[in-house]
Parts: structure tokens; C-alpha cells; sequence
């Protein structure tokens, strides 16, 4: 099974009828797991999608070379998409460096809502990438300062409907408040954990994808989460599940 439609997201080509992307998608990564490469299939699936798609990507985990060399890997050339301003790289610890004084976490956050209020979001995907960066800057009150952060983006996005936004976080115990307030607001929960055995060559790590129902009385039959195994490979990511072929010890 395929990454972008396993998280319900319309695939590259599909009809314009189709399914439309979860308008907000949270992805829990846990130490031991980079989930940088969901973020670049994700990103590479939506401006292929469409002529007339955007993203924009705030990155601190991860740089912006980074993201460009594992866009190529999935030959996604982004040199072209930057140049005509398809895609937008804001490398938030460049801009830390850059800055003529100290960019502390509630000028960073700050420095995000007014670069999106500067764009337009229309048919637009607004990546977050980490957010959890952002509380270690501002280590004061900054479960508050970030649920209200998230809280605003989320109504940003919602004042255009054909924009969607993927927030990261990690998940260690100091963040559970953070992800409880992030799950409520999210439509699609991606969850990206080792696996519990240790390292494995032909594994990197478990997927797990729960998607919120909008009805609440059918929430029982269609909130049933779906779980694959992932590795990432050199041109793609492989999906497989427990029990395929050659991974019969998972």
C-alpha cells in the first residue's frame, strides 16, 4: 500500500472526484524514527497532484537541503517548484542565525503566523516540521504557547478550504499534553514508532494511520487504525505488513 493514500491522500493522477486531503494530519514521531521521509512523500505526492498545488514547509529537525535531497530521491526535481514558487523552504535555524537580534520561541512562532499571513493558501500545504522545536525554545509555559500556536494555524487554514496542514511533533512523555490538545484537532493521526524488537535491516519502523470519523455513529466500524511496516528505501518507501514474505520473525 502506498504512503499518501494510506494516510488519505488523494494519489498523483487520481480523478478530480476523488478524496480530498485531511484538513489537518498530525504525525507523532517517537524517538528512534525520523519521520522526515513521510513528510517528503507527502509534499512530493501534493505538488505533483496539481499545476496549481503549494507547499509551504517550515523545517527545524530537518535543513532545507535535506528536504531537497530526499524530494530527488523520490525524482522530484524541487529546484523547478522553488524557482516558480510552488514550493517554499522556510529553514527556521537559518533564519535564527540570520536574524539581526535573538529570535526566542515566541518571536519564531511569530515570525511563522506573519509569513503565513504574507501568502496565499489557496490549494496550499502548510507543513510544520518540528513543533515541539519551538517549546524548547521557549521552555516557559510552552504547552499553552504552543496548543495556541496550533490553534491559530488550524484557523488560518480553515479561512481557505482547499488548504491542509501537517503538524509534527515528537512523542516523549513531556509532550502528552501537547499531542492530547494536537489529537483533538486533527483529522488523520500518523503515528511512527520502532519497532519494539530492536533494529532491523529490511525494517525501519512501525506505521500506524487512524483517521477520525466525521460521523459519530459510525466511528466504531470506520476509526479502526491501519498499521504497515515501512522502509525506506533509495527511490520510494516500501509498506508491507506483518507476516509477508521474509519478515516472518515481525
Amino acid at each position: 500500500m502506498d504512503i499518501p493514500s494510506l494516510c488519505g491522500w488523494p494519489l498523483t493522477g487520481s480523478k478530480e472526484d476523488g478524496p480530498k486531503p485531511p484538513h489537518v494530519t498530525l504525525v507523532q514521531e517517537r524517538t528512534g524514527v525520523d519521520g522526515s521521509f513521510l513528510l517528503a512523500v507527502l509534499l512530493t505526492n501534493h505538488l505533483k497532484s496539481s499545476r496549481d498545488n503549494h507547499v509551504v514547509l517550515f523545517t527545524t529537525h530537518q535543513n532545507a537541503s535535506h528536504y531537497a535531497a530526499a524530494c530527488q530521491k523520490l525524482t522530484f526535481n524541487t529546484s523547478s517548484a522553488l524557482q516558480s514558487k510552488h514550493l517554499c523552504i522556510v529553514d527556521m535555524l537559518s533564519e535564527m542565525y540570520n536574524a539581526p537580534s535573538d529570535m526566542s520561541g515566541p518571536f519564531m512562532l511569530q515570525f511563522v503566523r506573519q509569513r503565513l499571513s504574507e501568502l496565499p493558501l489557496e490549494n496550499t500545504l502548510v507543513i510544520v516540521d518540528d513543533l515541539t522545536f519551538y517549546g524548547v525554545m521557549q521552555p516557559a509555559d510552552s504547552d499553552n504557547a504552543l496548543v495556541g500556536f496550533a490553534e491559530d494555524l488550524v484557523a488560518h487554514c480553515q479561512l481557505q478550504p482547499s488548504a491542509s496542514l501537517i503538524l509534527k511533533v515528537n512523542v516523549a512523555e513531556c509532550y502528552d499534553r501537547l499531542c492530547a490538545h494536537l489529537t483533538d484537532m486533527a483529522d488523520t493521526i500518523v503515528t511512527l514508532e520502532p519497532l519494539p524488537s530492536g533494529s532491523y535491516n529490511e525494517c525501519d519502523g512501525i506505521l500506524t494511520v487512524h483517521q477520525k470519523c466525521p460521523y459519530p455513529v459510525l466511528s466504531a466500524l470506520c476509526e479502526q487504525p491501519k498499521t504497515v511496516l515501512f522502509k525506506v528505501q533509495d527511490r520510494n518507501v516500501h509498506t508491507f505488513r506483518r507476516g509477508e514474505a521474509g519478515i516472518k520473525n515481525l
